[in-house]
């Protein structure tokens, strides 16, 4: 049910760095790499709170799921790799 964004294996590039695909669909899901001085990474995924969102439907109000576990994984995915640990003293 719903849609999941993906790629195809066979068009990613070769400095690309897979991070998760789906073999049996050769399908690619997540993809790191670099541009210019920075790096990019690409989660896919779908609307954890509206299985069979279609392409053209309105967007899903956040407001009205704000403990939403789908949503919270994605940014937890996204914020807290760029968190700095700081260092303790031992």
């Amino acid at each position: 049910m719903g849609q999941t964004t993906a790629f195809k294996k066979a068009l990613i590039k070769s400095d690309v760095l897979i991070l998760g695909e789906t073999a049996a669909l050769d399908e690619v899901r997540y993809i790191h790499g670099t541009q210019g001085f920075g790096t990019w990474t690409f989660y896919a995924g779908h609307d954890p709170e509206d299985y069979q969102h279609q392409v053209g439907d309105p967007p899903t109000d956040l407001n009205l799921h704000p403990n939403s576990p789908g949503y919270r994984l994605i940014l937890n995915n996204i914020l807290f790799p760029a968190a700095k640990k700081k260092e303790r003293k031992t």
